[in-house]
């Protein structure tokens, strides 16, 4: 651990250039005199902000930050305060260029801190690196700090000693399962089990005295098999298996010539009781040919994890269709007293109510089978019916042959066969061993993970050659760069001292790979600072857009060094962008930048009827809507105002009240498949559901599910939408309580709440953009009136740039006219989350010169994007 922090110390202890102070003009300082030493000289410092100088230090942090605060303030009108007397343009924009030049000139591009993969990524890139699609990180594995919207911050991304600890356990866990530790020599153990230690499922067995009987061939095993209840197989190995078993016979029952064939199976413990017979190993077939105990003794190899399973294979019964349908035919025609019995059993109320009314479910399993025999025994039974050009008859094998009465029937007709015959007994079952070792499955599948990930051993060679050959081959990979001689010989060091130790081959290797797992190298990346190279660019591309280490393809290139060229970069970037909306960049960003990744912990009020599927569907909807922009190259407006939505056609109807043109054509009523089938759904242009700021994911995650708050969706809007995010409301300002009586409406309590100087500020700019969409529900649903109050809502406004508006689509408009702001704000929020660092100022100016560009070019958001991945920003560290 602290040689990790000496490393990382080293990396930002970079030495700063000496210069003198920067003089401020005295144009500059008469504005600040003029304008804002009232509340900002020294002896005020409101704010903490002191700009009573005549110099600036750039080599000053603090200098640097009170100055990008000072000049966002002027920049945005925010200074000086309303009230106050505003600087004539001329001196506003003299103030402006000043530290707009020396800001330029003094923040360089780059800085992102060193940046520990987070959850999601380390989880990924164990996937790949070490051929583990399954992995996940355990239960209670620290979390990832949020900063600026995002949990892949280097600032947040810190390597806490819980965190340390964490990574060292789960290395230890993943070298178990490709370096597993020697198993012992298991001793020999027999386990025993009569019919009562068999599984009774469903009516496929019962116990009858000292045997366990089998009277059904359905593949399904619940419905034909048995297997012991308390038998598992810990040891894979070759073990000796006897079985007891014998015929049942009677003179009630069919007879039954020939042998019976019992199938033994392997089957994993962990299985569905819904599999299918066939889907595990058959070990061995033994004929039965007596009706007393006749004993089988063989031997067959089971894994860990394994029991028998039996299955008698020419079993008479089925609980097959066509052939269940075909043997009561047969019956049917040899006994008309079976025929009737069955068909009082199934339509008990003929002829009053005909053979509409089948009677099945009650029917299942022995009471069913009990009833059957009641009839059947019955001297007064109607025979009239018995007859196999009947129509009961007709529609009693139409039920035996489909699927809703097969299994009911054939469940309780299992029980004649118990009863009466023919039936295979099992009565003592023993398993022996193991009398030798065998590899199993898994043990073949880890074999082959291990070869992965160590190369072929050649014949001959030592212990130290095949470790060093293994490194060369996977530190690259992990560190996702080239790495010396001197780095493989010193972790080859570490296990050529644990072999001399007197540890074995496969222990060292465990070692070299739990140590590689949590080397600093590994768990954070691109740290060399300043433009980056072909392998930092890589890995700064990949992890952007599927949150994994660089392919195969992105590697290659890098070795060669053909990466860093614009089109190359472009075409790698283009190849890597997100597809369907289960990938990385959409799941990640997109959840993070819109808050959808929200929406699970929010349970919406019931009165609003948003169950969690209505969730689903709401967070499915913004997925697909900002795929099918990137996907399409649509232009940046369309993020406002489109002319389609993704959704169905239920929900639209539902949740946003009206009903998509293709459904309303006459004839064109839809069935409930087509009512619930997710599709892009053609719409009007300025609707009020359309776009992000229309859509129920965007109204549930600035909600809480059972009431809204204009200032919470506000100050949303300015951070995710214009990039313009108000500073933390004072300390000393108590909570917007609301009016649990209703008798007053959001916009007075707002009013009242925000009377002191120290809230109308930021206010100003927040509340007129909060109450916009108070027309919103908390699930997105449109309304006229705020809840409680029968009070009109108003959702008009003046925005801090003086524009009025009225409503949402007034404000849309406003934003279409606006777009570079939007585009400028979803450009920081792509580079910070590509980056690891929120834009310094020399990068917001690139970002700005990007969307401009962009904006003249057709304003499509995959340009958009693609242009920030081969600006300066993203390819400095």
């Amino acid at each position: 651990m602290r040689a990790a922090l000496l490393f990382f110390s080293s990396l930002l202890a970079l030495p700063a250039a000496a210069e003198k102070p920067t003089p401020i003009p005295a144009s500059v300082q008469a504005m600040l005199a003029k304008n804002c030493l009232e509340c900002h000289d020294a002896d005020t410092e409101k704010g903490d902000v002191n700009l009573e100088l005549d110099h600036i230090d750039w080599t000053n942090v603090h200098d640097i930050d009170l100055w990008l605060r000072a000049f966002d303030a002027i920049e945005q009108g925010l200074m000086p305060p309303p009230k106050k007397e505003r600087p004539a343009t001329a001196e506003k924009e003299a103030v402006l260029a000043f530290l707009d030049a020396n800001l330029l000139k003094h923040i360089p591009i780059g800085g992102t801190l060193p940046r520990r993969l987070n959850q999601a990524e380390f989880e990924q890139t164990i996937r790949t690196l070490c051929h583990l699609p399954k992995f996940e990180l355990p239960v209670g594995f620290p979390g990832d700090t949020e900063l600026h919207g995002f949990d892949n911050l280097g600032e947040g991304l810190v390597l806490s000693p819980s965190h340390l600890d964490a990574y060292t356990q789960v290395a230890a866990q993943i070298a178990d399962e490709i370096f597993p530790p020697t198993k012992p020599q298991p001793k020999s153990k027999q386990w025993t089990a009569g019919p009562d230690d068999l599984v009774l499922s469903f009516s496929a067995a019962t116990v009858h005295g000292d045997a366990l009987r089998l009277v059904s061939r359905s593949p399904d095993i619940m419905r034909s098999c048995t297997w012991p209840s308390k038998i598992e197989i810990q040891d894979s190995g070759t073990y000796r298996i006897t079985v007891e078993a014998s015929k049942f016979l009677s003179e009630k029952g069919h007879p039954f010539e020939g042998p019976m064939k019992l199938e033994v199976r392997a089957r994993a413990v962990t299985a569905t009781d819904r599999s299918r017979i066939d889907a595990f190993r058959l070990l061995t077939e033994i004929e039965i040919n007596a009706e007393s105990p006749e004993t089988t003794t063989f031997e067959a190899d089971l894994y860990a994890g394994e029991t028998l399973i039996f299955w008698w294979a020419n079993a008479e019964m089925t609980h097959s269709r066509t052939e269940l349908a075909a043997h009561y035919k047969q019956w049917f025609k040899k006994d008309p007293r079976f025929l009737a019995a069955w068909q009082k059993a199934v339509f008990p109320k003929f002829p009053a109510d005909d053979i509409r009314s089948p009677r099945t479910t009650v029917l299942r399993g022995r009471n069913g089978w009990d009833k059957v025999s009641e009839y059947w025994a019955d001297p007064q039974l109607d025979l009239s019916h018995a007859t196999m050009e009947s129509k009961m008859t007709g529609a009693f094998l139409k039920l035996a042959d489909g699927n809703d009465g097969t299994f009911n029937l054939a469940d309780a007709l299992c029980h004649f066969y118990h009863e009466r015959g023919p039936a295979l007994e099992l009565h003592h079952l023993t398993i022996e061993g193991p009398s030798k070792l065998v590899p199993s499955p898994a043990d073949l599948a880890r074999a082959a993970l291990r070869e992965m990930i160590t190369g072929t051993r050649k014949e001959g060679q030592s212990n130290e050659d095949f470790a060093r050959s293994m490194l060369q081959s996977f530190l690259p990979r992990a560190f996702r760069r080239p790495v010396d001689d001197q780095t493989v010989e010193t972790y080859l060091t570490i296990a050529k001292r644990h072999w001399d130790a007197g540890h074995s081959l496969d222990e060292g290797l465990h070692l070299l790979l739990r140590n590689v797992l949590i080397s600093p190298r590994f768990l954070y990346r691109c740290l060399q600072p300043g433009k980056m190279d072909d392998f930092d660019l890589a890995t700064r591309l990949s992890y952007f857009l599927t949150q994994g280490p660089p392919d195969a393809t992105l590697i290659d290139l890098a070795q060669r060094k053909r990466l860093s060229p614009d089109w190359v970069l472009r075409r790698e970037a283009e190849r890597l962008l997100p597809t369907k909306i289960s990938d990385p960049m959409i799941q990640s960003f997109v959840g993070q930048w819109l808050d959808t990744a929200t929406l699970q912990g929010i349970m919406p009020d019931p009165k609003f009827n948003f169950d969690e599927s209505s969730t689903a569907m709401a967070k499915q909807e913004t997925e697909r809507f900002v795929l099918e922009m990137l996907m399409q190259n649509l232009p940046m407006t369309d993020f406002i105002d489109p002319d389609f939505t993704f959704s169905s056609v239920s929900f639209v109807q539902r949740n946003y009240g009206f009903t998509p043109a293709f459904a309303q054509k006459p004839g064109g009523k839809l069935d409930r498949k087509e009512l619930l089938q997710f599709r892009k759904i053609k719409i009007d242009r300025n609707h009020r559901h359309g776009g992000l700021l229309g859509q129920a994911a965007i109204m549930m995650a600035t909600a809480n599910g059972v009431d809204t708050q204009p200032v919470i969706r506000g100050v949303w809007v300015l951070e995710n939408i214009l990039g313009m995010p108000p500073p933390p409301p004072p300390k000393n300002v108590p909570a917007l309580t609301p009016d649990t009586n209703g008798s007053t409406t959001p916009r007075e309590l707002l009013a009242a709440h925000t009377q002191a100087a120290s809230c109308a500020g930021c206010h100003r700019r927040i509340d007129p953009i909060g109450f916009v969409f108070e027309n919103y529900d908390p699930v997105g649903r449109w309304r006229q009136e705020w809840p409680t109050t029968a009070t009109a809502i108003d959702p008009s406004g003046i925005l801090p740039d003086g524009t009025p508006i009225k409503d949402i689509h007034s404000f849309k408009a406003w934003l279409l006219e606006n777009i570079d702001l939007f585009s400028e704000c979803v450009a920081e929020k792509l580079m910070t989350y590509a980056t690891g660092r929120v834009p310094n100022f020399a990068e917001r100016r690139e970002i700005e010169a990007i969307v401009k560009k962009n904006h003249q070019n057709g304003n499509g958001f995959r340009d958009l994007v693609l242009a920030l991945i081969d600006s300066r920003t993203f390819r400095t560290q």
